[in-house]
């Protein structure tokens, strides 16, 4: 039964370790997500500046092309990481059932009374 408590409390553990994590990938993803609203809306400026000429159009998209392109990638990477922090999340509520669970269980396994 000692075994049984070892390994639920290591269970627990890294069930509340991957919560934390999750938290911590949480508030980089919403820090991420910021950036890119800026950086929207200083491309989304720039093509207005360049889009009032019809010559200047496809200077104003040149620039602004590449900008476009990092924004694009970012939100993939937002969105990848929006993924991993809930399966961390998941995973560390059900590890911490699961770790708790055992940890309960081994106590009230080892209270019965062994025959003789």
């Amino acid at each position: 039964m000692k075994g049984l408590r070892i390994l639920g409390i290591l269970i627990a553990l890294a069930g509340i370790g991957a919560l934390l994590f999750s938290n911590y990938i949480t508030e980089q993803v919403l820090q991420g997500k910021s950036q890119i609203a800026s950086g929207e809306q200083k491309v989304q400026k720039g093509k207005q500046l360049f889009s009032s000429n019809p010559y200047t159009e496809p200077l104003g998209n040149a620039i602004t092309g590449s900008a476009e392109k990092k924004i694009a990638k970012g939100k993939e990477q937002v969105a990848y990481y929006e993924a991993l922090a809930q399966k961390l999340k998941t995973g560390g509520i059900i590890g911490c059932i699961v770790g708790g669970g055992l940890f309960i269980i081994s106590f009230v396994g080892s209270n019965k009374k062994r025959p003789r």
